[in-house]
């Protein structure tokens, strides 16, 4: 762990000019095949970390972010370890669901294929959760998981797990003491209860720790899916906050184009924008946080563009934003 914030974000200025640029990647999404974008990827500094064997596409990601996870440990001090942590639970949430869900079917949890860049070490997190040992969580979740148990001991309807976990975690994430944290995952919370309502979704699948208050989501809820414009009505009259006018601006184009898929570029879009904005700042930890989240979504990228080379899907059909890299 770092002693000295400074220091760290000095290193990280330097250790940030090797993320992919614009260009980079552009260059990447026009190879001609798999072979040569491999090729500009490792040209980008990108493999010297990567494991042997497995698959190739894997094992290159895996390597870069192994690399990433270890060097945050480096750069983010010790008191502040969670902020860097939290953002890497979510990889963890999908575990639990899975490994829960598995569980509760009686579906084999140590054959799955879990998620990689957690918090937790996989064998420890399979083995808890085989025996429904949630001591090594955070309380919230921990008891989330409890209530589950006495939920399903009635009913096997997976739902439940989704319903009980994400907002243990959001309910985490709102407890660490850091702004950028309850910025960005108030932020995620909204935009995702705003796309869950315009699917129809209940309140009680809704995330906690929003900015949205108790009436405006009732007044949502009511008029989605069926009332769009009485929807529309209610959006407008959200506050001027960034966050909100980024996502009035997502259900105008959802109300011109009739596709969820605008609400989900105008919260990428706004995320994105919030973990770049505070790359320039020398005193607090959202620049080592901001090049996580940059190197995250650089191997998402990654992923997405070799995937569609090997099965040679012209970069045509691949969403734009699906492209688009934090910076």
């Amino acid at each position: 762990m770092a002693e000295s914030l400074i220091n760290s974000i000095a290193r990280l200025r330097v250790i940030e000019k090797s993320l992919l640029t614009k260009e980079a990647a552009a260059r990447l999404a026009a190879a001609p095949d798999f072979d040569e974008a491999v090729r500009i990827l490792r040209e980008c500094g990108w493999g010297q970390a990567a494991p042997s064997g497995g698959d190739e596409i894997d094992s290159l990601i895996t390597g870069e972010l192994e690399k990433t996870y270890a060097l945050m440990g480096e750069l983010m001090p010790e008191k502040q370890a969670a902020v860097t942590d939290v953002f890497r639970m979510r990889h963890d949430m999908v575990n639990i669901k899975l490994l829960y869900k598995l569980r509760m079917m009686g579906g084999d949890t140590e054959a799955a294929k879990l998620d990689f860049g957690g918090v937790y070490p996989e064998a420890e997190l399979k083995a808890a959760m085989k025996r429904g040992d949630y001591s090594m969580l955070p309380p919230v979740i921990a008891s989330a998981l409890e209530e589950l148990d006495v939920i399903t001991y009635r009913t096997n309807d997976p739902k439940e797990v989704a319903r009980r976990v994400d907002p243990a975690y959001f309910k985490y994430a709102a407890s660490i003491k850091n702004p950028f944290v309850k910025e960005y995952f108030g932020a995620l919370a909204d935009f995702t209860n705003l796309a869950a309502l315009i699917r129809g979704a209940g309140r009680e699948d809704l995330l906690p720790t929003g900015e949205f208050t108790d009436e405006e989501l009732s007044r949502l809820a009511e008029a989605l899916p069926e009332d769009r414009d009485r929807a529309l009505s209610v959006i407008a009259k959200l506050g001027a906050s960034k966050r909100r006018r980024a996502i009035r601006e997502g259900f105008e184009e959802y109300m011109r184009t009739g596709h969820t898929a605008s609400i989900e570029k105008a919260r990428d879009d706004h995320l994105i924008a919030l973990a770049s904005e505070g790359r320039t700042e020398i005193d607090t930890v959202k620049p080592i946080v901001g090049y996580m989240l940059a190197r995250e979504r650089e191997a998402e990228v990654v992923r997405l563009i070799l995937t569609a080379k090997r099965a040679n899907i012209p970069m045509s059909a691949v969403d734009e934003r699906s492209v688009k890299l934090y910076g």
